[in-house]
């Protein structure tokens, strides 16, 4: 507020009010609740009866073996010889952070765009990635 400012001013204090950023796992977790694909996926691994299976399309029913969960966070490997990598829901902020922190930050070394997609599907997997 303006009384909260102008003690700042008068005192010389500079400060920047800034809002937190969810953690990245958290984030990740709460976004599968608003995709319908992956959360059906979810239930079934959390209770995997015959009920949550026949909820699962024929072609999600074929692949179900490639999921897994690793705590609160959905994993996929295209084969058992394939590492897991956390599934990504359909959230284009979270997908743009994750392209963000992997071309754009300090710690990703503003990579190219051919390094940022080998560096994004080495940890993570969501369709269509590389566009």
């Amino acid at each position: 507020d303006d009384d909260d400012c102008a003690t700042c001013v008068t005192l010389g204090i500079n400060a920047t009010v800034s809002s937190p950023v969810l953690p990245l796992r958290q984030q990740i977790a709460d976004a599968y609740e608003e995709d319908a694909f992956y959360a059906a996926i979810i239930r079934y691994l959390r209770n995997p009866t015959a009920d949550t299976l026949a909820k699962l399309t024929r072609p999600t029913r074929d692949a179900i073996t490639r999921y897994d969960l690793d705590g609160d966070l959905l994993a996929y490997a295209i084969d058992t010889f394939d590492t897991p990598r956390v599934v990504i829901p359909a959230d284009d902020d979270l997908r743009a952070r994750l392209v963000h922190e992997y071309h754009d930050a300090p710690a990703g070394g503003h990579l190219g765009r051919e390094k940022t997609f080998a560096a994004l599907s080495r940890d993570f997997f969501w369709p269509r990635l590389y566009k």
